[in-house]
């Protein structure tokens, strides 16, 4: 299933921005970096199919304000350095020069901090294996507690999904890597409220549906996940799609034609078009 496009109907400094940028000028714009984020898509099985977690961002936030969203965030310069074990390789499209903060195990261990920050959730081993125990205080940082326990991030259990830049007419721009895993046996996820006021296990179909009545206000990245997601019967065959996947990192960008503002979408890193 193909990406939606992103709607014209924006706020009038918003589609200036885009004009600038279609138009190459510099001058009336300043386009802001895109600082490196992960996103982390939990799956569960039910006996009516696989369900996903969704939190609401409260309305205070900059970014997003009000919008369901996975648990992520952006990758602190830290997160390289947490207890962390997985695969040595890179699904996901970089740049020769990528910054420290673009590598899978930094990705990986951002996911899951922001996970247990937001969620409650440890992606996490043991000697013995998956981490069913989680730290007594909720607000307990998660790189001590996993030093303290002798526990380290579960790289291998995330998986490479999708991976959406965002849009250069924005003041607050997030290079995401989306990661699928499943909500290890065990655990729940609940809503730790630092940056949501409502979550919950959704049927991707049934998000979409809410989505499109205008009940659950979502970027176009969420729904466009959560329109492919909804393509599969179990947790299973998310997964086994998952591991095959290397996602190019797509960026809708504004063009000009005849002078009507348009949208295309671009490879972020090599500006090569890609079909909607």
């Amino acid at each position: 299933m193909q990406p939606e496009r992103p709607s014209l109907t924006m706020p009038a400094e918003l589609t200036r921005r885009a004009r600038s940028v279609a138009a190459g000028d510099r001058s009336n714009w300043q386009i802001p970096e895109a600082v490196d984020a992960a996103t982390v898509i939990l799956v569960r099985d039910t006996p009516a199919g696989p369900e996903v977690f969704l939190q609401r961002r409260v309305n205070r936030m900059t970014f997003a304000p009000g919008m369901y969203v996975f648990p992520g965030g952006r990758v602190e310069t830290s997160d390289p350095d947490l207890p962390w074990e997985g695969p040595s390789g890179q699904p996901f499209a970089r740049p020769e020069a990528a910054r420290p903060t673009a590598s899978f195990r930094a990705v990986t261990a951002a996911g899951a901090r922001e996970t247990w920050e937001e969620a409650g959730t440890a992606l996490a081993h043991g000697p013995a294996g998956p981490v069913v125990e989680r730290p007594a205080r909720a607000d307990a940082d998660f790189g001590e507690w996993l030093v303290e326990r002798g526990f380290r991030v579960a790289g291998s259990s995330l998986l490479a999904w999708s991976h959406w830049v965002t849009p250069e007419v924005e003041s607050r721009r997030f290079d995401t890597r989306f990661l699928v895993t499943r909500l290890p046996a065990g655990q729940g996820a609940v809503d730790r409220g630092r940056e949501s006021d409502h979550s919950s296990w959704f049927r991707p179909a049934a998000a979409i549906a809410a989505a499109g009545a205008g009940e659950m206000p979502m970027l176009p990245p969420t729904v466009h996940a959560l329109q492919e997601l909804a393509d599969f019967d179990s947790t299973a065959a998310i997964l086994a799609e998952a591991a095959h996947r290397a996602p190019r990192p797509l960026l809708p960008r504004p063009v000009l034609v005849a002078d009507e503002l348009q949208w295309q979408l671009e490879d972020a890193y090599t500006g090569e078009q890609v079909a909607w």
